[in-house]
């Protein structure tokens, strides 16, 4: 079968689309993967800036990559138009057979007389409505997001969502509907780890996220300073970037915690994240509890279970209908629950063999299979 994915966003290492796209490639099939830039972040503004006008195609990991054209910011008018007929034309240059679309703008939805399957993998509109600026709401307006989304699951052959409760949504325009979760590497499942690469202490916590507006990092790292008080050595481990980052360093070192969090920035080299994990003691999930999350599948959560880690979250849905038994919950917004949790999860002890088995059906090997069963039955 030869298959398109268009992705919504520049590629990020280890993104759904990307883990897809190669496992779909070693299962024999031919896929075409659809990528473009925009002009972020700030410091890569200008770079990023006349890339998006320019086209590239290249292969890696066995997946035939575009890096389709599209003028930067919100230009719906040309971009849409100037997009579909990209993809019409690889679509006909290559004898596709079906499109698998995640876009959720409308200046890169695919055409619509063309077959594709729709991946829903967020509650995108609840994003703006929770947390975006005045700017940002319009943008989501000028974009047409929620049309978009609703006008892909009704003309979509079949929906692919990432949880119940996404599920629910799509089944109401289109009864072709079927859950398939996020997953995690299986070489990360069948690696031992069996040395702990740094030695962050025998009280050491790892938070590997993007750090957005949910993320609670604020709140975790007054955590710790209460905690401190208990157990001195303690550590935190923060894995990632965004928008809280700033704010925890500055809280850092108001409280003098310079020697109990550190800051590891964004890791792109997949083995070095799962070495940090494998040397921590245990793994945070933590979320303020809304749409966007409660309709998430959390590739960390995976990932973490896959090392056989203890791991906090908060009550999201989603995750709790996973019934992992490494995972304590903790009650959102309250600190005395989370404080709780922490000390409770560091006497843990997880059955890693219980624990690896029932994360072995995450693999993107096996969500790829998955995918190909649903898929093969829109071909005719």
């Amino acid at each position: 079968m030869k298959l398109m994915i268009i992705h919504p966003l520049p590629s990020r290492k280890n993104a759904r689309a990307d883990q897809i796209a190669k496992y779909l490639s070693k299962l024999g099939h031919e896929v075409h993967l659809i990528l473009w830039d925009v002009p972020y972040p700030t410091s890569l503004f200008f770079k990023n800036f006349f890339s998006s006008l320019r086209y590239k195609k290249y292969m890696k990991e066995g997946v035939i990559i575009y890096k389709t054209r599209r003028l930067p910011f919100f230009f719906p008018a040309i971009n849409n138009p100037w997009f579909q007929n990209q993809i019409k034309n690889i679509f006909h240059e290559n004898n596709i057979d079906l499109i698998i679309s995640q876009s959720f703008i409308n200046e890169t939805c695919p055409p619509f007389n063309l077959p594709f399957v729709y991946d829903l993998m967020d509650e995108h509109e609840a994003y703006a409505k929770i947390y975006g600026s005045f700017l940002y709401k319009k943008a989501f307006k000028i974009l047409q997001v929620h049309e978009t989304v609703e006008n892909q699951i009704k003309k979509a052959k079949k929906v692919i969502v990432v949880s119940e409760m996404l599920k629910e949504y799509a089944t109401k325009f289109n009864s072709k509907c079927y859950k398939i979760p996020n997953g995690v590497d299986s070489w990360a499942l069948k690696n031992k780890f069996k040395r702990k690469k740094y030695n962050f202490g025998k009280h050491s916590l790892v938070y590997v996220s993007g750090f957005d507006y949910w993320a609670q990092l604020p709140q975790l790292i007054h955590t710790i300073a209460e905690i401190k008080k208990d157990i001195p050595d303690i550590k935190l481990i923060l894995v990632g970037d965004g928008y809280q980052i700033p704010e925890g360093k500055k809280i850092v070192k108001e409280l003098n915690l310079e020697e109990n969090v550190i800051f590891f920035g964004q890791i792109n080299d997949r083995k070095e994240l799962f070495e940090i994990i494998n040397s921590c003691d245990v793994c945070l999930n933590l979320s303020e509890k809304n749409k966007i999350r409660d309709s998430a599948s959390p590739i960390k959560v995976f990932e973490y279970s896959a090392l056989g880690k203890p791991i906090i979250s908060a009550k999201l849905t989603e995750v709790e209908s996973l019934k992992f038994p490494n995972i304590i919950f903790y009650k959102e917004n309250n600190n005395t629950s989370l404080v709780e949790a922490i000390k409770k999860a560091f006497k843990k002890k997880v059955n890693q063999n219980k624990i690896k088995k029932l994360i072995s059906r995450y693999t993107w090997e096996n969500i790829a299979k998955e995918f190909e069963k649903i898929i093969l039955g829109c071909i005719k």
